[in-house]
């Protein structure tokens, strides 16, 4: 237990000055001073007649059409309803209790599994616009840093990289893009294997963005920040309801930023995502959306790492110190992407949900990577690593899910049966940019953002190109035993097939293929020993194939996939009316079968004779523990180590991008029906970020560290006045980091927003 406590002397500092600047907790009652009824939840029960369907705060697939089965027929919590809001002054809650996929037809607290929901009201206050500002809430999950010119959202869960684990409305989302938040309704978090949901990998978990729908209902919301890092912001969301069973949504925003703290770095981004909704019959919907995304940033690649540390750590490097070139880095970027959504109320609480989608993503980028220091034993000097890629990324999905309830004799059954078909494209070309002498060179703690170009050369690398086509199908069943059991079993096969070949600078081209049968499955037991309560325990299976990241080499592409196991076991429950959800889970993953470099020469050069484990405990709360005070925090502890390796150095190390512990808080509270203060703390323990092969090599680590926020809101009327100030003490900490390179956090900063509702 000692180890697995955490300093908190600076913690009591810290969120004291966040609290005196704003207080720590949330408004139950609307900030309009306007009464509003309670929220009421979606959960298990009768159905509704179909275009009666009311607008919901937290979004769930449960807006198709119902049935029109009556509880005599199917039971009271046999199928489901909308929860009833009104659209304006409405009051979100911070625990939200229903999951949005069709593939998890149970509430989260039935749900045998870690799932962590950040919701749309907890992002508004917070400002938070970006998915990895809103992952800031979720602790246990780390950013890896322009990885292989990759740039974007990339994370870590349970240090697991969860790489191509992003999703959109249940669907994979693919590209190499920073997400901004202004069309989502809540960030959902799947903890432990979710390969039974989704497919390869999700060994540590999934995110899953909810997005913003047309629903019943009209209003405009409009969004107007500024701020000192410095940034200009306009958000606006516009819905219409023409009839009872047409519905029109649009969501834009424009963004001109900057980075608190950090030179030349700019985060400029638009975007629009209009859908509409169709009644096209009495018990079929329809649901279609666009969303476009366009980028026109400098990429930041931050420091490089110098006896152990990021340089503005060991050598007191300026935290705004840019290595890159002004006016030469730059990361375009746009985003395509359409899904079709058809709802279909098959009868007797059954229902059909089929998910079409067509996106792709551009992505043009010239960074700079902080390279190589000199002198080696006092370094002046830096090299700047310069190189362009250019990707063009395709994909199409189709998602069809059938989901019921029926009983066989005493028991009561919850099924999905789900089909996925996927094809997905990529094209990635690369061009280095050196000098004679290799890398452009660069003053250590004074550079010139502007350098002399032209002795700069171009020098074609590969292009490599990709094609993975995915069937995948997967069958449910979660058997109510009376009132206190729950059995949950799970299974899922997929096909993946890759090709991928790269195309060399002088023309070699070295071809690839490979293909997999991938099968998982989960179990999991539910015990109720109180209402709305549940303690549960669950197994459950994933793998990760060589061509998962649609890449493979001579090394990779013979080999079977890694296979991994989790055990979980732990304990949710809903309080106060459910107004405020608590959850504790003990956990373990197994990597069995882990890639490693074959120590036999003679044998193939990779060879799956390794083993990995993290293991560890997670935390949670989330809601209204006493009226006008809301709370949302987690705490995650993190044991995570190389069991076994052919190289026996390596043995015992801890797996990289996996702080031991790891804590999210954000609180607010109504002193007035008007005015709402509150503030934040997020701690994150000493992560390494390499695993040194032998005694020679440095293990390089980012620091610990505690950032405090602090938030106020002021309401006239229909305008909602906030202002938020982050990073309290202008804390020095790196939130993005990998072997080659650590990115500073933003600086201190203040942000001013109207919110308009008409």
């Amino acid at each position: 237990m000692r180890g697995a406590l955490w300093p908190w002397g600076p913690a009591a500092v810290g969120l004291a000055s966040a609290l005196a600047a704003g207080g720590a907790v949330a408004q139950e009652t609307p900030v309009t001073g306007e009464a509003a009824a309670p929220v009421q939840e979606s959960r298990p029960a009768e159905p509704a007649p179909v275009g009666q369907e009311a607008p919901a705060p937290e979004r769930t697939p449960e807006s198709a059409p119902t049935a029109d089965a009556t509880a005599e027929e199917a039971g009271a919590d046999d199928a489901y309803v909308l929860p009833e809001v009104s659209v304006e002054g409405e009051t979100q809650k911070y625990n939200v209790t229903e999951p949005s996929l069709t593939r998890l037809p149970r509430p989260l607290v039935d749900t045998p599994q870690t799932i962590t929901v950040v919701p749309e009201r907890v992002m508004e206050e917070q400002q938070a616009t970006t998915l990895r500002d809103a992952l800031r809430n979720v602790s246990g999950i780390t950013v890896t840093a322009g990885e292989g010119g990759r740039q974007g959202d990339s994370f870590s869960l349970r240090g697991f990289s969860a790489q191509t684990d992003t999703l959109r409305d249940g669907v994979r989302d693919l590209g190499w893009f920073t997400r901004d938040t202004f069309n989502l309704e809540g960030v959902e978090v799947y903890f432990g294997p979710s390969s039974v949901l989704f497919g390869r990998g999700s060994t540590g978990g999934a995110i899953n963005l909810v997005t913003k729908k047309a629903r019943k209902g009209s209003f405009t919301d409009l969004r107007l920040s500024g701020g000192t890092a410095p940034i200009g912001r306009i958000e606006a969301d516009v819905n219409q309801e023409l009839s009872d069973g047409i519905q029109f949504r649009v969501s834009a925003v424009g963004q001109l930023a900057g980075v608190a703290g950090r030179d030349v770095v700019k985060e400029n981004r638009a975007g629009i995502a209009p859908s509409a909704r169709f009644q096209l019959a009495d018990k079929v919907a329809l649901e279609v959306d666009y969303f476009y995304q366009h980028e026109d940033s400098v990429p930041d690649y931050g420091q490089p790492y110098f006896n152990g540390y990021p340089v503005g750590v060991t050598l007191d490097v300026p935290r705004e110190n840019f290595y890159g070139v002004k006016d030469s880095d730059a990361e375009l970027v746009n985003v395509h992407i359409g899904t079709a959504r058809l709802l279909a109320d098959l009868g007797d609480t059954f229902r059909l949900t089929n998910t079409l989608r067509y996106g792709g993503v551009d992505r043009f980028a010239r960074p700079t990577a902080p390279r190589g220091l000199t002198p080696a034993t006092n370094p002046t000097t830096i090299g700047r690593q310069r190189f362009e890629t250019s990707m063009e990324n395709m994909y199409f999905a189709d998602q069809l899910d059938v989901r019921g309830v029926f009983n066989t004799g005493f028991l009561k059954h919850t099924a999905n049966l789900g089909l996925d078909v996927s094809r997905e494209q990529r094209e990635l070309g690369r061009v280095n940019l050196t000098t004679a002498s290799g890398n452009l060179p660069a003053d250590l703690f004074d550079p010139d953002p502007t350098p002399d170009l032209s002795g700069v050369n171009r020098v074609p690398g590969a292009t490599n190109y990709s094609r993975q086509w995915n069937l995948g199908a997967y069958a449910s069943d979660q058997i109510q035993v009376g009132r206190y059991v729950e059995v949950l079993g799970t299974v899922r096969l997929d096909n993946l097939h890759s090709d991928y070949e790269t195309h060399a600078a002088t023309g070699d081209v070295a071809a690839f293929e490979q293909e997999n049968s991938l099968f998982n499955w989960r179990v999991g037991l539910v015990l109720h020993p109180a209402e709305n309560t549940s303690v549960y325990g669950m197994y459950g299976t994933s793998q990760n194939p060589s061509a998962e990241l649609a890449t493979l080499a001579n090394d990779t592409v013979t080999l079977d996939p890694e296979k991994n196991e989790t055990f979980e076991i732990g304990a949710k429950s809903d309080l106060i009316q459910e107004r405020l959800s608590v959850n504790a889970a003990l956990f373990r993953t197994n990597k069995l079968n882990a890639r490693v470099p074959n120590s036999d020469p003679d044998g193939p050069p990779t060879v799956l004779e390794g083993k990995q484990r993290v293991q560890g405990y997670a935390l949670g709360i989330a809601g209204s523990p006493v009226r006008r005070w809301n709370v949302f925090a987690n705490y995650t502890f993190l044991d995570a180590s190389i069991r076994e390796h052919s190289n026996d150095f390596l043995e015992g190390q801890r797996l990289v991008n996996t702080p031991k512990r790891s804590f999210s808080l954000w609180t607010t509270y109504a002193i007035l029906d008007t005015l709402s203060v509150g503030g934040g703390a997020t701690y994150q323990d000493v992560a390494t970020v390499n695993n040194p092969a032998n005694a020679t090599v440095v293990l390089s680590k980012v620091p610990n560290y505690w950032r405090f926020d602090a938030f106020a809101s002021y309401s006239i009327q229909k305008v909602d006045l906030q202002l938020n100030v982050y990073n309290l003490t202008d804390k020095l900490y790196y939130d993005a980091y990998y072997g080659g390179q650590a990115v500073p956090a933003d600086g201190v900063s203040a942000l001013l927003s109207a919110h308009v509702r008409f």
